[in-house]
């Protein structure tokens, strides 16, 4: 019986094997949704053994330890870092290593135990396609809050914004054909992003951490609609909002009026961090919005809604 298990369990990491290989050959606008099936428990192990002592215990929102942030370790359970990579991004960091003592390289893993990390790091983490499941493509970029925008930010969050809470991430998701492997990363270049098209586009994605019930942070991910209401509240499994959702699933708007403080009784102090959120977000995303306007300026018109038109 243990040699047809093992037969099993190496069949089947054969197959991961030969897909990582797949992967590897990707183009550069790649399916970002994870493919590999990974050991979560191998990966656990692997994590206390190589990463806990810089990367932190990996629990909740986990910071760097005082050695990892002092050769400037990333924090790694953070969705909003991995949803913009692919795995086999994430494969060749964790083998090849990245920039900086913070990321140094693991030679003596190879592709299946990288799998298995990365298998571990994404479990139980809120994604863009748990908010957008239908997501056909999204970019991924990081914007600054300053000047009028960022007044307005501070206004409504009811007061003063931390130096890292002037940045924020904005995922613009994009329906249409959905790729056999899921939703495509689309790189930030002119090329890439003129093909994408404005009518196309189902909402926004912005990622954020709240305090559960024992104070410690958990992620979360906040999909927003066109007209900037909030879509949907996606947090992590540690994290309950089912008494701050009703007040702030479905509010929120581009008109100034709309853009209030969530209000709940039930929930206060979730309702205001949310609140704190949703107003980073609605100006990193208006941002973000004027790019795209502005790309597709000269656009010619849809020749199905001329008059006329057959």
């Amino acid at each position: 019986m243990g040699s047809l298990m093992h037969s099993a369990v190496e069949s089947k990491r054969l197959r991961t094997a030969l897909l990582a290989g797949l992967l590897l050959l990707a183009p550069a606008s790649r399916a970002v949704e994870p493919a590999l099936i990974g050991d979560k428990t191998h990966g656990a192990q692997l994590w206390r053994l190589e990463c806990a002592g810089c990367h932190g215990d990996g629990h909740g929102f986990a910071e760097p330890t005082a050695i990892g942030r002092a050769l400037g370790a990333h924090r790694l359970r953070d969705p909003e870092l991995l949803e913009a990579r692919s795995d086999d991004d994430l494969i060749a960091v964790i083998l090849k290593g990245g920039p900086g003592a913070g990321s140094p390289a693991f030679s003596h893993y190879n592709a299946l135990d990288a799998g298995d990390l990365i298998a571990w790091l994404r479990a139980g983490l809120p994604s863009l396609q748990e908010v957008f499941p239908d997501a056909a493509a999204f970019t991924d970029k990081r914007y600054t809050l300053s000047g009028p925008a960022l007044t307005r930010a501070e206004n409504l969050a009811g007061g003063e914004l931390s130096a890292e809470e002037h940045e924020l991430a904005v995922f613009m998701v994009y329906g249409n054909e959905r790729p056999p492997m899921g939703a495509r990363l689309i790189a930030q270049d002119p090329v890439s992003l003129d093909a994408l098209s404005p009518k196309d586009r189902k909402g926004f994605v912005v990622f954020g951490a709240l305090k559960d019930a024992h104070g410690e942070l958990q992620p979360l991910a906040m999909g927003l609609a066109n007209d900037f209401s909030v879509l949907k509240l996606v947090p992590a499994p540690g994290l309950d909002l089912s008494k701050v959702a009703p007040a702030v699933v479905g509010k929120g708007g581009r008109e100034p009026g709309k853009r209030k403080e969530f209000i709940s009784k039930a929930a206060p102090a979730q309702a205001a961090a949310l609140t704190r959120l949703y107003a980073r977000a609605v100006e990193a995303i208006a941002i973000a919005s004027k790019e795209e306007s502005d790309r597709h300026l000269f656009d010619q018109p849809d020749s199905s809604a001329k008059s006329g038109a057959h």
